[in-house]
């Protein structure tokens, strides 16, 4: 086996239960990994700041896939982008506020390469829950209307959060099928789907990195939790689904990791591998 790229998903998968993780395990085998010349890649469904300051010691060497693949970057450097069309926004957007009622959706969000934009009254614990997905936010007046011009900054992913109570597989479902055909929405976890172009997803952004570092699939290790993770966890014979994720999900991965989230269980498995 050898492996030149390592890519992990961040909620549920990298991270513990309490949004944290070991940093100086971590960096004790990112040293291994950097020694061994094996690129460590971050591939989340949430936002780009939010994974630079997670990793601040080492944030200008990683490669970051955000927004499910919406973006990539290399440290700093921006290397690709999935914006929406003013279109394809508007049209997303009207659906979400004509068809599912304030009731229904506890907690929405539009991202672009700068930030995240939210609506200016918020609750304050919907604020609380937002901030700890997205760390560069700004409130709007008119979030119904938001369109790439207005803000400065290329949108690339819609984001809502379907309370509790509501039957979220039918919610889901109904989302996807009334959706604009050149976008797809994929399942984040906590009862969150992002919307952004069809097609763009975290394998899109591995294989930005790939081609930049002349990296095969089989030469890639993957670690990840949701449905937004699993065609990462499919490219590779080196697919690990965490030991916590749904039974469901772990049957469709080629591996499954050796602890849960909330024990390590993916520098754990990196470990017994290297």
């Amino acid at each position: 086996m050898t492996i030149k790229m390592i890519v992990v998903d961040m909620d549920g998968t990298f991270l513990n239960e309490q949004n944290t993780y070991d940093q100086a395990r971590f960096m004790a085998l990112y040293a291994r990994l950097q020694k061994a010349r094996i690129r460590f890649v971050v591939a989340s469904g949430s936002q780009y700041q939010r994974l630079q300051n997670q990793f601040a010691a080492v944030k200008d060497e990683l490669d970051f896939i955000s927004q499910n693949g919406a973006l990539v970057h290399h440290g700093h450097e921006l290397l690709q982008v999935s914006a929406l069309n003013d279109d394809d926004l508007q049209q997303t957007l009207q659906l979400i506020q004509q068809d599912f009622p304030t009731n229904m959706i506890v907690q929405r969000t539009i991202s672009g390469v700068r930030k995240t934009y939210i609506e200016r009254q918020v609750p304050a614990a919907t604020l609380k829950t937002i901030q700890r997905y997205y760390h560069a936010l700004e409130p709007v007046d008119d979030f119904f209307n938001l369109s790439t011009a207005q803000v400065h900054d290329p949108l690339t992913k819609i984001g809502v959060t379907f309370a509790p109570q509501v039957d979220f597989p039918a919610a889901v479902k109904h989302l996807r099928a009334t959706l604009p055909t050149t976008l797809m929405s994929q399942n984040s976890g906590f009862n969150t789907e992002l919307i952004g172009n069809a097609g763009v997803d975290k394998v899109t952004g591995i294989r930005e990195l790939q081609t930049r570092y002349n990296i095969a699939a089989d030469e890639i290790m993957t670690f990840g939790d949701n449905e937004n993770d699993l065609a990462m966890l499919q490219m590779t014979p080196y697919g690990f689904a965490m030991k916590n994720a749904a039974a469901a999900f772990r049957q469709q991965a080629p591996q499954i990791t050796i602890a849960d989230n909330d024990h390590a269980g993916v520098l754990a498995t990196i470990e017994s591998l290297l």
